[in-house]
């Protein structure tokens, strides 16, 4: 069973690969001491504490992820939430506002998937996960950052980008001073949702 519930055993420095709750059922919280989660609202917080340094220097986090058969950007908000064309994968940082330094990962409805530590140096791949929507089909995400390199694996495929922008002191302060956040905005947890079961989530 790699559904985890304690948040110290959340985390991948202890080689314990862990399971997000069902997008589809956000109303159920599953794993009282690793989330944040409403009726409307599918992120997942990691708390700053056990996620450490995580996306401070060097990083590596990997995971599976299906559709529901659902869009992926799909809102469960009885009034209704803001749409956007692309949900957060992950996100953790410590700025509100721009070049928003630290780890993120974003999937548009169209299958592009974006990843960064820094707004003005994205890695870009289009259209890589086209049938991202679909319940039958499972996808292997790696994403690493080593010293100026950004790397993005995709079903066995490596997709590379040299950066030079890096996260200055104060921004690193605060970024370990927020939580990893999964399938939702790093503010406002329940805008940029992403409706996809993500499971088998590895972090060092």
């Amino acid at each position: 069973d790699n559904i985890c519930n304690e948040a110290a055993s959340c985390i991948g420095r202890l080689g314990f690969p862990f399971d997000l709750p069902d997008p589809t059922k956000c109303n159920v919280t599953s794993l009282p001491d690793c989330v944040r989660i409403g009726v409307d609202d599918p992120s997942y917080d990691v708390p700053a504490n056990v996620a450490g340094d995580f996306g401070v220097g060097d990083f590596y986090i990997e995971m599976d992820i299906s559709g529901t058969d659902l869009p992926i950007n799909y809102s469960f908000c009885a009034g209704g939430c803001p749409s956007f064309n692309y949900g957060a994968l992950f996100i953790r940082s410590g700025r509100e506002n721009y070049p928003y330094e630290g780890p993120s990962a974003f999937i548009a409805t169209n299958g592009d998937v974006l990843f960064r530590v820094h707004a003005e140096e994205e890695l870009i791949i289009e259209k890589v996960l086209p049938d991202i929507a679909n319940s039958a089909v499972t996808h292997h995400l790696e994403f690493s950052r080593r010293g100026s390199k950004l790397v993005a694996e995709i079903d066995g495929k490596k997709y590379e980008k040299t950066i030079t922008k890096e996260i200055g002191a104060v921004a690193a302060e605060l970024l370990k001073r927020a939580p990893l956040r999964f399938r939702g905005n790093y503010v406002i947890s329940d805008y940029q949702p992403l409706i996809l079961n993500v499971t088998n989530i590895s972090i060092n």
